[in-house]
This record gives C-alpha cells, structure tokens and sequence, in this order.
C-alpha cells in the first residue's frame, strides 16, 4: 500500500497485528505511521513487532466510527481487512474522509466476492491458499465487495477519483480514492 499514497500523517485503520502498517512504514521511512484498533491484544501484538523490528509505529486503540483525530489532520489513510468487518462502513468512511486534508488519498484492501484461483495461490505455498481460503469463508460471514462495489462505497463517503481492481489471485480488491 506504499506505493499507493502519499503525504507524512498516515493512519492505518485496524492495524491488528501490524503487518501492513510495518511493511508500509518501513517502505516510507521518516514518515508518521499510526496505527488504530479497538482491540488491545491486537496493539500489543503491533507493539511487539514494531519494536522487535525497530521500526516507528504510533498506535492508538479507538473505534473506525470515532476517530479520535482533527479534522483534516491526516494525510493518508489505509486499510487492510477492515471495511468487511465493521458494522458500518459507510460510516467508517465518513470519519476516514473527516480527518483527511484536501487531497489526501486512501487505500483499502478487501475480501472480494467473485472469482479467484486457488491454482495461482498455491503456487506462492499451501500457506498462501489456506490464507486465502479462510480470509473468503470468514468474509462470507460479514460482507465482500468487488471492483465496482468498494470504489462506490468510497465514493457515497465523499471521496473521489474512486477506483478498484481484483489482487491476491482474485481473492482480493484493492480500492484508492482521494479527497476533494
């Protein structure tokens, strides 16, 4: 998600256990990374790991409904696996959208609904297929989205230049957007 937005401030909504937070700030040193999630195991996890790689992750337990930032405080906002799983994600957006300054960007990554290829996801490792057949299931329980899907949800939050694409050998759809 590195490549994918740009500016200094940049929040990672739902880090659970840091991975893509970690991989993105150390892509992009010298740039703030935060970190937010309600679930305090998950920010020791991040903790942990941020430490054990020496890496600078502020982190934050708060609720994707209730940013506990200013508004326009934020240059960037990513997220992985996340969309899916809250209650409201329209809502979610609208915070994402309040706390970011005029043109910052956004990147979100979810489960998609559709066709994939285990074939392709085994070729990386069983782990990779088993990955991604338990992120389909535990999707199917809450809510998946596609190329057209997920851009318009970002887009109903006020967001604009909405776009997506199938990743992850079509398990996955990435989606970026920007502030007007």
């Amino acid at each position: 998600m590195a490549g994918l937005v740009r500016g200094q401030k940049v929040l990672d909504l739902g880090v659970g256990p840091g991975t893509s937070a970690l991989e993105t700030a150390r892509a992009l040193p010298g740039h703030l990374r935060l970190g937010l999630d309600r679930s305090l195991p998950m920010l020791r996890l991040a903790a942990a790991r941020a430490s054990r790689l020496e890496v600078p992750l502020l982190l934050v337990q708060a609720d994707a409904l209730a940013l506990p930032f200013a508004k326009e405080s934020l240059d960037a906002v990513t997220g992985h696996s996340l969309l899916y799983l809250v209650s409201e994600p329209l809502a979610a957006l609208a915070e994402v959208r309040r706390v970011l300054r005029p043109g910052g960007g956004v990147a979100f990554l979810e489960p998609r609904v559709g066709s994939a290829s285990p074939r392709a996801a085994l070729s990386k490792g069983p782990r990779c297929l088993s990955s991604m057949l338990l992120w389909r299931c535990m999707a199917r329980l809450h809510r998946r989205f596609d190329e057209v899907s997920l851009p318009a949800l970002l887009l109903a939050a006020g967001l604009r230049e909405a776009r997506g694409w199938p990743v992850l050998f079509g398990y996955g759809v990435m989606a970026t957007a920007t502030v007007p």
